[in-house]
């Protein structure tokens, strides 16, 4: 017997399930991704620093923000660019944004009609019109951010190196405040939903997590890693740790660290640093530790809830805190080409993004390196498919059902409309 996915239409390119099963034993297992190289690197190699970052963001359609701020990032630690204190509270409203609307997406889209017995949001939608309505305005709150900073539903061009080129009004970052706070009862339920749920133990086995340490605040920018095994390096130092591999059933690169795959994203980051978060995100991480399994993946969905608290109240106050300052229609900060290499690494929805580049004297890019979350994740997903598939071979249909269930729990930004697992008989 074959279970196998059929190439999934997906923001990044398209991937695929597949379990060999040989009598009662498992054959293999393998994570495929079936996506083209798309050559960033390599495209860029030339380019003038100011150019690279609104190239960089179209990574993603999804995580353009993630993207974009890494790009950023990387450019300044290369070029030797301080910011001010408005431009950093004004890049923390817009990752935050972008959590509180990738989140919003997923728990409730994505991963939600799998646990409440649904095939799709929307046959979900008959039952629960008011928590679905709900949801998408949440996720609204999160786009209305990205509009109002960047200038576009996606791919904005107003973040630039030094800076924002246009500054929103106080008008605009009250709309966001006031949104957040409207659709902030939608996050909390999705906490009570996924803190409710009895999950699978199928894929259960020892995680390694990886995230970027925020600092004193909970958070998704940082200047180090951080391992759950102790220790941490300075984001320059990442390729000591990470290593990337190529592997023959996929065209993602897989990554190890000390030779073992890693997790990262939402559960990564509540395992190393929940205890920094604040406010009822810190009441609801605390009262639901018990739930948190992190030896189960599949408990990235209710990390995933935590944090869209999280990330909703963070952007109330980040608004609060730019209102108190006092808005300045500050330009970007004047840069200066130089030879340099610079390394900057986000937080990302999915997980740690890192960005790095070198440049000329001129300012022009003479190398490039991107490491997505989805290179990271992909050989733990190998992994929890591994754990997985033996422990259920006698059960066709649970089979089915968790390798969704457990493909969904990495965020991949499948459709919740497609159909994942299918079986054929040999």
């Amino acid at each position: 017997m074959k279970i196998e996915v059929d190439p999934l239409a997906r923001v990044e390119g398209e991937g695929g399930i597949e379990v060999e099963i040989e009598g009662n034993q498992v054959r293999d297992v393998k994570f495929n991704i079936f996506e083209g190289p798309r050559f960033f690197e390599s495209f860029i190699k030339g380019m003038h620093y100011e150019k690279v970052p609104d190239v960089m963001r179209r990574i993603c359609a999804i995580c353009t923000c993630s993207h974009s701020m890494a790009s950023v990032k990387a450019v300044e630690d290369a070029l030797g660019v301080k910011v001010s204190r408005q431009t950093e509270l004004l890049r923390d409203l817009l990752i935050h944004g972008e959590m509180v609307e990738s989140h919003a997406l997923h728990v409730f889209a994505l991963a939600l009609p799998d646990f409440l017995g649904f095939p799709s949001v929307v046959h979900m939608a008959q039952k629960y019109p008011k928590e679905v309505k709900g949801a998408l305005q949440l996720k609204k709150a999160g786009n209305l951010v990205h509009n109002l900073l960047t200038g576009r539903e996606v791919h904005g061009m107003n973040e630039r190196v030094g800076g924002f080129a246009t500054v929103p009004s106080e008008e605009d970052l009250k709309r966001i405040k006031q949104a957040m706070e409207m659709t902030r009862e939608f996050a909390l339920l999705s906490v009570k939903l996924f803190s409710s749920f009895q999950l699978p133990d199928a894929p259960k086995s020892e995680n390694t997590f990886i995230a970027v340490d925020p600092g004193k605040r909970f958070g998704y920018f940082g200047l180090r890693h951080a391992a759950s095994d102790g220790t941490s390096w300075d984001v320059h130092d990442y390729r000591k740790y990470i290593q990337e591999t190529t592997v023959k059933h996929s065209r993602a690169k897989h990554s190890s660290y000390k030779g073992k795959p890693f997790m990262v994203g939402a559960l990564a980051r509540l395992k190393l640093f929940g205890d920094r978060l604040e406010g009822e995100a810190k009441e609801l991480f605390r009262e639901h530790q018990s739930k948190l399994d992190y030896s189960n993946s599949i408990s990235n969905n209710l990390a995933q809830a935590i944090e869209l608290v999280h990330s909703v109240d963070r952007c109330i106050s980040d608004v609060e805190e730019l209102l108190s300052l006092g808005l300045r229609r500050e330009k970007p900060v004047e840069v200066k080409p130089r030879a340099g290499t610079g390394t900057a690494s986000v937080e990302a929805p999915r997980g740690t993004l890192i960005h790095s580049y070198r440049f000329d004297a001129k300012g022009r890019v003479v190398w490039a390196d991107v490491i997505t979350p989805t290179a990271m994740n992909a050989a733990n997903v190998d992994k929890d498919f591994r754990v997985a598939a033996p422990r259920l071979v006698g059960n066709q249909k649970e089979l089915e059902r968790v390798l969704e269930i457990i493909a969904r729990a990495y965020d991949p930004c499948i459709s919740c409309a497609t159909h994942l697992v299918r079986v054929k008989w040999l």
